[in-house]
C-alpha cells in the first residue's frame, strides 16, 4: 500500500514566521516581482486583441461546462471505453493513486516520466508511487527544478518562478553556467535517457473533449509529446472541471487560454491525444483518470465558480501579497488567489483558512480573470466559514473600525491626543491590532456633514443632482478633500447632497464577516435608494465605496432589485465628470504627474484609467505607475506585524520606486487609503489627492 505525503502536511502552520522569512528574502522578493510583472505585461498585450464578446463567450462556455459536468463525465466514459481505452472516475486522491499504482504494477514499471500536472500534485501521486519503489521523473523544466530542490510548485504555471538562474544552475550540476540557455540544454540532454527508458508516461490536461475523448495539452517544451508517445502505457490525470462537451468548445477555450497564460498567440506545442491515436489499443494502453475530490460537491455551493477556472494563472500576476510572498507561503498545494477556493474544494476549509488572511480583497484577481470569476467573494466566503471555527480573521475593534471612528469623532481633540502619544499608540496596538508604526491621520474638527452644511454650495441653476457616498476617511478625517470634489461638481452645475450613511463595510467583507457586512449594505442601500428614485445620481468619492455598491452589495443582500437599482446609478468621481462633459480650461502650464490607479477603481478590459483621461483633458502630462496595488488595503495595511504592516510596506515600496522613477512633480491618486500609503512612504509634499489638484491650481 502506498502513502500520500504532501509538502504542506502540518496541521497548524506558523504563517507569521513564514511571512517574515519570505519578506526577509529580498532576492526572492525581487525575483517574484520582476517575473510576475513581465508575465502580466506580456499577457495584457496578448489579450488586448480580444473583444468583449470573446471573454463573454469564454464565460458562457465555462458556465455551461460547470452545469453539465456530470453529463459530460458519462459522455467521456462512453467515448473512452468505446475507443479501446480505460476510464476511471476517482472520488478521492487515494482512489486515484491506487488505480494508477495498479496500472504501474501490472506493467512491471520501475520508471515513470511525467509531464506537468497540478492534479497529480493535488493527489500526492509522486510520493505514492515512490513509496512503492517506483522512480518518478518530472520532465517539465519548472517541475524538474522544484523536484531536484525538494520543493513543491510555487505557481501553477511557472513552478519555479521564485528562483533565479543562479540558484537553478546550482541544483543541476557543478559549474553549470547560470543562464537560461545553458540550463535548458543541460536538462534536455539529462532527460533524454529517462524518456527512452520509461515504462509509463503520465500527463495532465488543459482541456478534454467529452464527445471524442481527446486530451489537449499546451506547452512550450514538447515534453508532453515524449511522455505520451514513447512509454507503452500512457495515463492522463485531470480534474472533472477540464471537461468540455466538444472539440469546438475545447478549441474556443484554448484560443483564450494560451494568450491569458503565457502572453503568446499560441504555444509552441499543442498536442491532442485520444485512445484512437495510433498505437493505442494494440501495443499501447490509454488510461484516463478523472479526479473528483470535492469538485462535484462544490457545484451546489458558493464556491461553484472555482470549477470555471481555466488555470491560466492571470490572477497570480497581479495579486499584491502573492507577488512578494510567493506560493510557498501564499498557498497549500494550490497557490495564489484562485488557489484559496481550489484548496477549500480539494483539501478542505481548514487548509484554505490557514492562508486566507493573506488575501487583502484588492479585487485585482477578478479584474484580470478572463472568465470573470469572483475570486474575492469566494475568499470572503472561506474566511466567513473559518471565522470562529479556526480563529478570527481580524481583531474585533479593527474589523469594526467605523465604530471607533464614530466614537473618536465626537471628541476629536482628545482622540488626536491619544493617537499622537506613545502610550495611546501602544494601547491601540494591543487592543485594536493597529501597528504603532503606521501613521494614522488625525480626526477632523468638523465632519463632512457639518462642513458641507456650513460651507454651502454656490450653484443657482443646477442641471444635475448627485448624492455623495464617501466612506469614513473622507467623512471624518479628510472632509476638506471631499469638499474639494463638491466644488468641482458645483462648477459643472451639479447640486450635491451628503445623505446619512454608514461606512462602506469593506473591512467586514475583507475579513469574512459577510452577515454583518450585509447589514451595513442594507442600511446604505436604504439611505441611497430614495435619492435614486428622485432622480439623483450616486457619485462615489472613494473607489472602494463604488466597488462595494457595484460589485459586493448585490451579492450579499436579499434585496437584489434595490441593490441593482443603486448600483446602476452609481459612478466614480472621474467617470461622472467625463460622462457629463467636464472640460475646464487648464490653469497655466500643464504639470508632469505620476498617477497611481486604485485597485477598486479598475474595470475588466479597461486599460486607461478615467482619472488619467480627465487629467490629460486638463493639459497635464500623466504617467501611469501601473505596478498594481499600493499595499494599504484599508485596515489590512494598518495591522500590526508581518501579516499586515510589514507586508503592506514591502508592497508599497515597489509602487514608490515606480512613482519616483517618473521624475513627476506630483504623485496623484483618487483613493484616500492609497493617498495615505503614498504620503507615508514617499515625499508627502509631492503627494496629492486628485480632488485637491482639480480644485486648486498648482
Amino acid at each position: 500500500m502506498g502513502r500520500i505525503e504532501y509538502w504542506c502536511s502540518s496541521m497548524n502552520r506558523n504563517l507569521m514566521k513564514e511571512v517574515k522569512e519570505a519578506l526577509n528574502n529580498k532576492r526572492q522578493v525581487a525575483n517574484l516581482v520582476n517575473a510576475l510583472t513581465r508575465m502580466r505585461d506580456r499577457r495584457r498585450e496578448a489579450v488586448a486583441r480580444f473583444a468583449f464578446k470573446d471573454f463573454a463567450e469564454l464565460k458562457e462556455i465555462r458556465r455551461r461546462n460547470r452545469l453539465d459536468v456530470r453529463r459530460n463525465i458519462e459522455k467521456l466514459r462512453e467515448a473512452v471505453e468505446n475507443s479501446g481505452g480505460f476510464f476511471f472516475l476517482a472520488d478521492s486522491p487515494e482512489d486515484a493513486c491506487r488505480y494508477i499504482a495498479d496500472v504501474v504494477a501490472r506493467s512491471s514499471a520501475k520508471l515513470v516520466v511525467k509531464s506537468k500536472s497540478m492534479t497529480s500534485e493535488e493527489i500526492g501521486l509522486n510520493s505514492y508511487l515512490e513509496s512503492i519503489g517506483v522512480e518518478v521523473v518530472e520532465t517539465d523544466l519548472g517541475e524538474r527544478i522544484i523536484q531536484l530542490a525538494g520543493e513543491r510548485p510555487s505557481h501553477i504555471l511557472a513552478p519555479a518562478v521564485h528562483r533565479d538562474a543562479a540558484s537553478i544552475a546550482g541544483l543541476m550540476a557543478e559549474n553549470l553556467e547560470p543562464s537560461p540557455k545553458a540550463i535548458t540544454r543541460y536538462v534536455r540532454e539529462d532527460l533524454r535517457r529517462f524518456f527512452l527508458n520509461a515504462d509509463v508516461g503520465i500527463s495532465g490536461a488543459n482541456v478534454i473533449s467529452a464527445e471524442d475523448a481527446t486530451v489537449a495539452i499546451v506547452t512550450n517544451e514538447g515534453n508532453e509529446r515524449l511522455v505520451s508517445s514513447i512509454p507503452r502505457v500512457y495515463i492522463c490525470v485531470a480534474g472533472v472541471e477540464k471537461l468540455v462537451p466538444s472539440m469546438r468548445d475545447a478549441l474556443a477555450l484554448l484560443r483564450m487560454l494560451v494568450p491569458s497564460a503565457t502572453g503568446q498567440v499560441i504555444s509552441s506545442y499543442v498536442t491532442f491525444i485520444s485512445p484512437r491515436s495510433e498505437g493505442f489499443g494494440r501495443t499501447r494502453e490509454f488510461h484516463l483518470v478523472l479526479v473528483d475530490n470535492g469538485r462535484l460537491k462544490a457545484l451546489d455551493g458558493l464556491l461553484a465558480e472555482t470549477l470555471e477556472c481555466i488555470r491560466c494563472s492571470a490572477c497570480f500576476n497581479v495579486c499584491p501579497t502573492y507577488r512578494v510572498l510567493g506560493g510557498h507561503v501564499f498557498g497549500h498545494i494550490y497557490t495564489g488567489p484562485i488557489g484559496l477556493p481550489w484548496t477549500a474544494v480539494t483539501h478542505g476549509l481548514e487548509k484554505a483558512y490557514e492562508f486566507s488572511s493573506l488575501c487583502i480583497s484588492c479585487g485585482l484577481c477578478k479584474v484580470e480573470c478572463p472568465v470573470d470569476i469572483d475570486i474575492p467573494f469566494m475568499i470572503s466566503v472561506i474566511k466567513e466559514r473559518g471565522n470562529g471555527m479556526y480563529g478570527e480573521a481580524a481583531p474585533l475593534l479593527l474589523r469594526n473600525y467605523d465604530k471607533l471612528i464614530e466614537i473618536g469623532a465626537k471628541m476629536p481633540r482628545l482622540s488626536n491626543l491619544i493617537l499622537n502619544s506613545k502610550l495611546g499608540r501602544y494601547v491601540i496596538e494591543k487592543l485594536a491590532g493597529i501597528d504603532s508604526r503606521r501613521k494614522i491621520p488625525p480626526l477632523a474638527s468638523e465632519n463632512l456633514y457639518s462642513l458641507s452644511r456650513r460651507m454651502g454650495q454656490r450653484i443657482r441653476n443646477p442641471i444635475r443632482k448627485a448624492a455623495l457616498f464617501t466612506d469614513y476617511l473622507l467623512m471624518y478625517m479628510f472632509p476638506e478633500i471631499a469638499m474639494a470634489a463638491v466644488k468641482v461638481l458645483n462648477r459643472m452645475g451639479v447640486y450635491c447632497v451628503v445623505p446619512k450613511q454608514g461606512s462602506s463595510g469593506m473591512p467586514l467583507i475583507q475579513y469574512g464577516y459577510l452577515k454583518k457586512a450585509s447589514k451595513t449594505a442594507r442600511y446604505n442601500i436604504s439611505r441611497l435608494l430614495p435619492f435614486v428614485r428622485e432622480g439623483y445620481d450616486i457619485v462615489c468619492l472613494e473607489p472602494t465605496a463604488w466597488y462595494c455598491l457595484k460589485e459586493v452589495y448585490p451579492r450579499i443582500v436579499e434585496e437584489k432589485e434595490e441593490a441593482e437599482a443603486v448600483a446602476e446609478s452609481s459612478f466614480t468621481f472621474s467617470e461622472y465628470l467625463l460622462l457629463h462633459g467636464f472640460n475646464e480650461p487648464s490653469s497655466g502650464d500643464g504639470l508632469k504627474l505620476a498617477y497611481h490607479w486604485p485597485c477598486h477603481a479598475r474595470e475588466r478590459n479597461v486599460v486607461k484609467p478615467k482619472s488619467v483621461e480627465l487629467l490629460e483633458r486638463l493639459g497635464h502630462e500623466v504617467m501611469l505607475a501601473d505596478v498594481g496595488c499600493c499595499g494599504m488595503a484599508g485596515t489590512w495595511g494598518m495591522r500590526n506585524g508581518y501579516k499586515g504592516y510589514e507586508t503592506s510596506v514591502t508592497i508599497g515600496k515597489t509602487l514608490i520606486e515606480s512613482l519616483e522613477k517618473t521624475k513627476a512633480q506630483f504623485f496623484i491618486t483618487d483613493s484616500t487609503v492609497c493617498y495615505l500609503q503614498i504620503r507615508e512612504l514617499a515625499d508627502p509634499r509631492k503627494t496629492l489627492h486628485l480632488y485637491q489638484l482639480l480644485d486648486k491650481p498648482f
